[in-house]
């Protein structure tokens, strides 16, 4: 299948040029040309994809999101992050059953889909059995996108040679024609430690695992509030060493490593960071949701860090939308800087594309619009009442005025699986019937967890 995507303002690697309209051809399932507007028009193709009034990026790459947190979106909306963990994270997590993995599943890579992002890193935060592995990728394989699947590993899994984990490796690693990628989740933030959920010889084998498969590992990292009382502040006094220390000391902090949130790093943190070529994954909207405070992302950057974006997922922000997350990143640093112009836009766009694609080791293949590379691609409407009209500079407007859901077309391995804004492998009807079972099985898994207290009254849409 030969595509050409022509008349948009093409966001492409090396190619300035192409932001006054561009071409892109695809063949099979990679770019295999790129030119001004128009210059490919003899190219023979099955199919031609009009983007004009539109900006044409590379699919978006979401480095840390959590599926399953949409039952949750709406619960404690005023809770700080370690009330949070503790009274709704942990109860709900507690009583999911696989049936409630797959519906969360099949959903969230629909919502991603239909705002631009190609990939996800899916951070599992609950230990998974082989069955709910399945009913949790499954859906994502049905549905084209692209998924980096983090399967967790807790301190008794060291006694069982992490068994788990590298069955779901070598049974998901690669699958859905490489759609698919198993990195593991070792979670070594401070609160996770006082919980039970890290051990040294967990980060040290998990570690050791993820070098032996040559996969990407991600965690939770400085977040939360600079409390005395129960926040990170203490855990750091307590231990006398920051999180990004602690795997530093270990000999484990290495490129492999996403460092979800970071909001609170000390001392020679960003310096460890940088030298280990880690990323950290900023997660804007859902730090803000939770009072969390601002990441110090311009510092980060400046200190030669690579940062990807993320969304976290709607029980903390209530949004997956990544489109979203590049303008909250500038806006919270123009305020935190008192500058206008705090980071880049064509260095946002790559935090939100090439970066991510690196921090999982596939940006060979992803994360830019080059000839030769996967064709992963979004258009997004700029003739929209609220982002046009665009008469100036389209990469400003789809930052600051575009929403996820202006995405006319997305293609994941050159197959179109969005086109015109409609799914071409799932109908309306089947998404409003995803829709309803959803919202059923969120009322359901609030009662179970005893939440009523958190649950609205309202009667529910």
């Amino acid at each position: 299948m030969r595509t050409l995507l022509t008349g948009g303002s093409v966001v492409a690697k090396g190619r300035p040029e192409l932001r006054d309209g561009g071409d892109v051809l695809v063949d099979g399932t990679d770019i295999a040309a790129l030119g001004p507007a128009g210059t490919l028009a003899a190219e023979p193709v099955d199919k031609i994809v009009d983007t004009t009034g539109g900006i044409v990026v590379p699919g978006l790459v979401n480095t840390h999101q959590h599926d399953w947190y949409l039952y949750g979106k709406g619960l404690g909306g005023d809770m700080l992050l370690e009330q949070w963990i503790t009274d709704c994270l942990f109860p709900l997590k507690a009583q999911l059953d696989t049936e409630d993995l797959r519906v969360a599943s099949e959903l969230a890579a629909l919502d991603m889909l239909r705002g631009g992002t190609t990939s996800s890193v899916n951070h599992l935060v609950t230990e998974t059995t082989p069955e709910q592995d399945k009913a949790i990728l499954g859906p994502v394989a049905d549905i084209g996108v692209r998924q980096f699947f983090a399967k967790v590993i807790r301190p008794a899994d060291h006694a069982k040679h992490y068994d788990g984990a590298r069955e779901a490796f070598e049974t998901w690693d690669g699958a859905a024609g490489g759609r698919i990628r198993v990195g593991f989740v070792l979670e070594a933030t401070a609160h996770w430690v006082a919980m039970g959920t890290c051990s040294e010889e967990m980060v040290l084998g998990g570690h050791a695992l993820a070098v032996e498969k040559d996969t990407f590992v991600t965690s939770h990292i400085a977040g939360g509030t600079m409390s005395r009382e129960n926040g990170y502040l203490r855990f750091v006094l307590e231990t006398g060493r920051t999180d990004p220390q602690f795997l530093h000391r270990l000999g484990v902090l290495d490129h492999r490593w996403i460092l979800a949130h970071t909001i609170n790093p000390r001392d020679n943190d960003l310096d460890l960071i940088a030298a280990a070529d880690a990323t950290v994954a900023h997660t804007p909207s859902s730090e803000s949701a939770r009072g969390g405070g601002i990441t110090p992302v311009k510092r980060m950057l400046d200190n030669g860090i690579r940062v990807s974006i993320g969304t976290d997922g709607p029980m903390v922000d209530l949004t997956n939308d990544m489109v979203e997350q590049l303008k909250w990143t500038r806006l919270l640093q123009n305020q935190l800087h008192h500058t206008p112009s705090s980071i880049d836009l064509d260095k946002l766009i790559t935090m939100g594309t090439e970066d991510g694609a690196r921090a999982v080791g596939v940006a060979d293949r992803i994360g830019t619009l080059e000839v030769g590379k996967a064709a992963d691609i979004a258009v997004f409407d700029l003739t929209t009442l609220h982002a046009g009209p665009t008469v100036h500079r389209p990469l400003s407007t789809f930052v600051h005025a575009a929403r996820g859901t202006d995405a006319r077309h997305v293609m994941v391995d050159g197959e179109l699986l969005l086109e015109d804004g409609r799914f071409t492998r799932a109908t309306d009807l089947h998404v409003a019937e995803l829709m309803r079972e959803a919202g059923e099985r969120g009322r359901a898994l609030a009662r179970r967890a005893g939440l009523p207290q958190l649950v609205s009254t309202d009667r529910p849409l």
